[in-house]
């Protein structure tokens, strides 16, 4: 049980780390939208910059600490008893999550009203700011939501299953053991592939000025990238 209460603080320092590095990034992004069109547009790039490392650190620093509690438990069977108290945070924690994930949804709703002004409007000064004002709101909506889904996940995790794997999802955990049979497949999907998303993005965007379509680059690499690795747990390479 010490374990497991271990485990479920780490899991909401995980949950408020990736929430707002996050928020950070958003942030970030939202203050260089909204400043590249004008002489400070230094400080919109400074900003995202300092935005992204915030965020990128938080990611590395506290997931590292995360796996460090959760990997020695991996496999390990779950009791009765634990499942019980699991079972029970849980429908403590179902109001909190309840309005974390509507408070989300809505934001994120919200973030489009700033656009839609924009276009019925068509106040040429605002355009940067319309986009910057969705990417802020925006960021709001999934800070709410993964703060309160990755708690929650954190008890279901104990409260549903008889033993615990310290990588939940199933893909994940096959991938895992594939990385000795396919260590290049496994190298490119989780060391090179977002590196280069994140790279298109830029140059789309600065050099070749697509900001209004080049936020597509990252729902389009996300299906890719299940795409991708769908194939190779179907077809693992020797």
């Amino acid at each position: 049980m010490a374990e497991t209460e271990t485990f479920w603080r780490s899991t909401k320092r995980l949950a408020s780390a990736i929430a707002s590095g996050i928020l950070s990034m958003t942030l970030g992004v939202g203050a260089m939208i909204a400043l590249i069109t004008t002489k400070f547009s230094w400080l919109g790039i400074l900003l995202m910059l300092i935005g992204v490392i915030v965020g990128i650190s938080s990611f590395i620093i506290v997931g590292m600490a995360h796996a460090r509690v959760k990997v020695p438990l991996d496999k390990r069977t779950i009791t009765p008893e634990i499942q019980a108290t699991a079972r029970a945070h849980q429908q403590d924690n179902t109001s909190s999550f309840t309005i974390t994930l509507v408070a989300g949804v809505a934001l994120c709703i919200i973030s489009l009203f700033p656009l839609i002004l924009q276009a019925v409007w068509q106040v040429t000064d605002f355009n940067s700011l319309s986009v910057a004002a969705f990417v802020w709101i925006v960021g709001s909506g999934i800070f709410a939501i993964i703060y309160g889904s990755v708690i929650y996940t954190g008890y279901t995790r104990i409260a549903q299953t008889d033993i615990f794997y310290a990588i939940a999802d199933t893909d994940e955990r096959a991938l895992n053991e594939l990385k000795q049979r396919n260590p290049k497949a496994h190298l490119f999907l989780y060391q090179v592939y977002w590196p280069l998303i994140i790279i298109a993005y830029f140059i789309s965007s600065f050099i070749f000025g697509l900001w209004s379509v080049s936020w597509l680059i990252f729902p389009i690499a996300g299906i890719l990238f299940s795409t991708i690795r769908h194939y190779i747990l179907l077809v693992p390479k020797n």
